[in-house]
């Protein structure tokens, strides 16, 4: 993910810390897919926004434990370094992965129903489609009614999803719901 969405190695590099926390919750609940040959990937599952935020907020305990820690031992100097230092990683991947959308997927427009969220299609460069054609494969298992979203990026991704079958709803989010009901 760190090298399909940004344009530098350095860059990756800087956007790889980043992109381990926002895969995190995804990896544990089962819904990061990588492509059989190796060379994409794509979030795909049930959405729950709330699971995924607790998922964060427990991965940052430790974090949290080693300032404690380096705060008790070493005072409050070391500790404001330490916090520094995590708080430029976070902002340095950020902004390496800016580019991408950070709007929730889902908003009034969104039709109500089982909700399923499809996310982070990431190409490694020199690379081409294999990553949406697992994301095609994985909506096609969707049982009927069930409401895919997503968020674009862009206006041209917005336009993309569109041939596929999406709706555009407001800040460019997009919905598709399963046929069959």
């Amino acid at each position: 993910m760190a090298t399909a969405f940004v344009k530098t190695r350095l860059s990756a590099v800087l956007a790889f810390p980043l992109a381990v926390l926002m895969l995190a919750p995804y990896a544990i609940r089962g819904q990061l897919y990588e492509t059989p040959q190796g060379d994409g990937m794509v979030i795909f599952g049930r959405y729950r926004v709330v699971v995924e935020f607790l998922i964060v907020a427990v991965m940052m305990v430790p974090l949290f434990a080693v300032y404690v820690w380096i705060f008790e031992v070493h005072g409050f100097g070391w500790a404001t370094t330490y916090w520094a230092v995590l708080m430029f990683l976070l902002l340095a991947g950020a902004t390496a992965l800016g580019q991408g959308s950070m709007t929730l997927p889902t908003g009034r427009e969104t039709p109500r129903g089982r909700r399923w969220q499809v996310a982070a299609l990431a190409q490694r460069p020199g690379t081409r489609l294999s990553a949406v054609q697992m994301a095609l494969r994985l909506r096609d298992t969707l049982p009927p009614g069930a409401v895919l979203v997503a968020s674009a990026a862009s206006d041209e991704l917005v336009r993309k999803y569109e041939q596929l079958g999406f709706t555009e709803g407001k800040n460019r989010r997009v919905y598709w719901i399963s046929p069959g009901v």
